[in-house]
Formats: C-alpha cells, sequence, structure tokens
C-alpha cells in the first residue's frame, strides 16, 4: 500500500516491523563461526520468507490493478516512493554499510535499542513489496532494481556482519593481551 499511494509513512513502519534482521544475523554468525546448519537456516528463513511476500503483494497489487483501484498519480508514473526503492546507488551502499556495522555492536554490546535504526534505514521490505508491485504493473526496470536493492542489503549486511565480528573479536583479543601484560607486572 505503501509504494501505491506513495505514502513514506507505510514504507518506514514496513520497515520497522520486517522480521529479517534475525536472519541475515544468524547468517553472518554461521559464516563467522563456520557453521553451514546456520548459514543454511538463515538463508532459508530469508528466502521462505521474501519470496511469499512478493507473491502476496505481486496478487495484492495485480488484483488492485485489475480493479483499476491505483491511484492516479501512480497510473500516471507519479512514484516518487518507489524510485527511492528502485534506484540504488552509491548512498544504498553506505546506509548498508553503516547499518551493518550499527547492528552487530547494537547486538554485541547488548544495546538493541539502536537496531530500530538500522531497520529503518534499510530497504528489504519495501524491496520485496516493490518487485511484487512492479511485476504486478509491468514495470520491469523497477521490480529489477527492487531486487538490486533487496539484493545489496542483505548481501551487505551479512558481509559487513562478518567483518564486524571479526574486528571486534580481534579488538578484544588485543585488549585483554594488553591487559594481561599490564596486570601482571
Amino acid at each position: 500500500m505503501g509504494i501505491i499511494t506513495n505514502s513514506p509513512i507505510l514504507i518506514v513502519a514496513a520497515m520497522v516491523v520486517g522480521p529479517e534482521y534475525g536472519a541475515i544475523t544468524s547468517v553472518a554468525l554461521g559464516i563467522d563461526h563456520g557453521n553451514r546448519t546456520r548459514i543454511r537456516r538463515g538463508l532459508f528463513a530469508l528466502t521462505a520468507g521474501f519470496l511469499p511476500a512478493v507473491v502476496v503483494t505481486f496478487l495484492f497489487s495485480w488484483t488492485i490493478r485489475g480493479l483499476g483501484l491505483q491511484p492516479e498519480a501512480f497510473d500516471l508514473g507519479i512514484r516518487p516512493v518507489s524510485t527511492l526503492i528502485d534506484a540504488p546507488d552509491v548512498f544504498s551502499v553506505v546506509v548498508a554499510v553503516l547499518a551493518g556495522v550499527v547492528g552487530i555492536v547494537s547486538l554485541t554490546q547488548a544495546r538493541t535499542s539502536a537496531l530500530f535504526g538500522v531497520f529503518i534505514s534499510v530497504t528489504t521490505i519495501p524491496a520485496a513489496a516493490d518487485i511484487g508491485v512492479s511485476c504486478a504493473f509491468s514495470s520491469w526496470s523497477e521490480a529489477r532494481g527492487s531486487l538490486i536493492q533487496l539484493l545489496l542489503n542483505i548481501v551487505l549486511l551479512i558481509v559487513v556482519g562478518v567483518l564486524t565480528l571479526r574486528f571486534q573479536r580481534a579488538v578484544w583479543r588485543y585488549i585483554g593481551r594488553r591487559s594481561g601484560r599490564s596486570g601482571g607486572g
């Protein structure tokens, strides 16, 4: 609805309630620990979550289109919300990288309140929805852009999550060694 009605408020709400970050973190932890089962489960959860979401959104949007209920502005191609989602750029990469760092740090430091910022900043649920909406309205370039946005965010959150975990571990080891040297002498 947020995409069809050009409602940024509905898009942000979808970002907040998106459950995918747990699966993304699971994949990152699985890679970090070499746990293939955790990786498979996380990837399965992502696929089992996003694929039906795209299909249901497609069917809903196709029904809206078939009944002619879409707003006139949407029909005229005035889609500022969709354009923000389906046009990934360098800033999409920067946001995903920063969100990946903040997400892992907030979890490892038990400061989960920062996760709301991560959820709101990363366009995963809206990108999945925009794939369905764009396909229903035969907007193939928008569907492709939204798919790229979705994959870009998921892959970057996982990769940055793994790198952040490894960096934190290295820092903690370094601090532990320094503390051990100064405390024993």
